[in-house]
């Protein structure tokens, strides 16, 4: 169903453009209720590789409105996952790299165990003041951010509506990159799982 490609050529269109963005659904993790630092970290990386939940699409489908869809999604396999489970009979999904969500790693900070939440929560406002400098770092995010617009603003034009599932953090980054770049917000459906966004631009 999926293919893995790079970017594409502009295309061109004079209606409407619409996007949708799909966070994945939730991922099968066993996660215990305290951990250490370093436990967390094995469970984040265990994270791109295990299986996401059973979900009913149904609620998820009622807010995309449009006969011919064009579906992308990230390379990671929690949003190839949930992008075949919404859109089974598409066979031309298309997975991109530049869609991954941001690469980072669990802060080691010698305190008490803490929920998993807690050290992804701490790991990320580190990461966002340029302290956790494993994995990605913010300013290699920035840029990947915005090619990532680039490319979803690319492949819009091809078609008159766009969905792409994704990831918490980079579709926050892209909603405000949009909308510094003219789009509208319509609804914001947040950071959770199978929270639904839509955007519009008039070219």
């Amino acid at each position: 169903m999926f293919s893995l490609v790079a970017l594409s050529g502009y295309g061109q269109a004079n209606q409407q453009l619409v996007i949708y963005l799909i966070r994945h659904a939730s991922v099968d993790l066993d996660k215990p209720a305290l951990c250490s630092s370093n436990r967390a970290d094995k469970i984040l990386d265990s994270y791109d590789s295990q299986p996401i939940e059973n979900f009913d699409p149904t609620p998820v489908l009622q807010k995309v409105e449009g006969d011919n869809l064009n579906i992308y999604s990230s390379a990671l396999p929690r949003a190839m996952q949930t992008a075949a489970v919404l859109f089974p009979e598409n066979d031309s999904i298309q997975a991109f790299t530049l869609f991954n969500e941001y690469d980072l790693s669990i802060v080691s900070v010698p305190v008490l165990p803490l929920p998993y939440k807690a050290w992804t929560v701490l790991s990320r406002f580190f990461w966002a003041i340029h302290l956790n400098k494993k994995g990605e770092s913010r300013m290699e995010a920035n840029r990947r951010r915005k090619l990532a617009a680039d490319l979803l603003i690319e492949l819009s034009e091809k078609d008159e509506t766009t969905v792409l599932v994704a990831h918490g953090f980079l579709i926050s980054d892209l909603r405000r990159e949009l909308k510094k770049r003219g789009w509208t917000i319509i609804s914001n459906g947040g950071n959770k799982n199978l929270a639904v966004s839509k955007l519009t631009f008039q070219p």
